[in-house]
């Protein structure tokens, strides 16, 4: 089994981050190698890989990741493997508007996308590299991970802005407000607003609202309850039973009834029993699992 702890992050960088976290895998608990399955889950990462180097597989096409990388939104269900024996990282789970805050992008540009974090950064970071690797303590590695990116923010201070407010509501109504009604509350155009938002959060509205509805509704998910769909779907506000059908799908990679739990073990401690990607911000550390 996976160990995953949460940690905390400083009252300076609570606007940006939700948590910083740990994963390490064991190659034994496997049959064929270290291998997961993720689903979106609304956050931007930024990770930092301290022990084996594992690779990823999204839309079919298998990405070689960076040692220390950083990506936007993901859109679709996304496996991670390694063939070392033990692999090891610690990361930052970025809120939805976080990573523009904090570095200025255009956030679409990382949508499904791992990019050398290095090149996010003002200052040559290669010394932090050396540190980084000399650490054999989590508290260690996640203090010079926190002390880099409060370096990097500086004096920037964090100004809410209306794509902030939008994702507030679009939050509250657990994504199943419609996004014309949180239009009308902004009272901004829906053609700048989809710009804004897109440029800002890396995907279009209609999609982040999907992946936090989609969130919420799979944390109450239960495989053993024959009529858990049809409540889920009308509890969720789908149209119908084919259109969560078809939700579910695109997030899991396979139709409910085709659908086996149990054989995702992150899926299942991550996004159901523990669901911790539904979480704004970690005051103290926690570990899952």
């Amino acid at each position: 089994m996976a160990m995953f702890e949460l940690h905390p992050v400083c009252e300076k960088l609570q606007p940006y981050i939700s948590f910083y976290y740990e994963m390490k895998w064991e190659r034994k608990d496997y049959n064929n190698g270290i291998h997961e399955v993720v689903l979106p889950s609304g956050k931007a990462f930024m990770v930092f890989q301290y022990e084996g180097r594992f690779r990823g597989i999204i839309f079919n096409q298998e990405i070689d990741v960076p040692k220390f990388y950083t990506i936007g939104q993901q859109t679709s269900n996304y496996a991670i493997f390694s063939d070392f024996d033990t692999m090891g990282l610690v990361g930052v789970a970025f809120k939805p508007t976080g990573l523009n805050h904090f570095f200025g992008l255009d956030i679409s540009k990382l949508t499904n996308t791992p990019t050398d974090s290095f090149q996010l950064f003002t200052e040559n970071i290669k010394s932090f590299e050396t540190v980084f690797d000399k650490q054999q303590q989590t508290e260690n590695r996640i203090a010079l991970v926190e002390e880099l990116l409060v370096a990097e923010l500086g004096t920037k201070t964090f100004k809410k802005t209306f794509i902030d407010i939008s994702i507030d509501l679009m939050d509250e109504s657990l994504g199943c407000k419609s996004i014309s009604s949180i239009i009308k509350k902004l009272n901004v155009s829906e053609r700048y607003f989809q710009k804004k938002f897109k440029q800002i959060v890396g995907v279009a509205p209609s999609v982040y609202n999907r992946i936090v509805r989609f969130n919420h509704l799979f944390s109450e998910y239960d495989a053993h309850d024959l009529d858990n769909n049809a409540k889920l779907s009308s509890l969720f506000n789908y149209y119908d039973l084919s259109h969560f059908r078809k939700d579910f799908k695109k997030y899991c990679g396979a139709a409910p009834k085709k659908f086996h739990l149990e054989r995702f073990k992150f899926i299942n401690q991550a996004f159901v029993k523990n669901p911790i990607f539904l979480n704004q911000t970690v005051q103290s550390q926690s570990k899952l699992f």
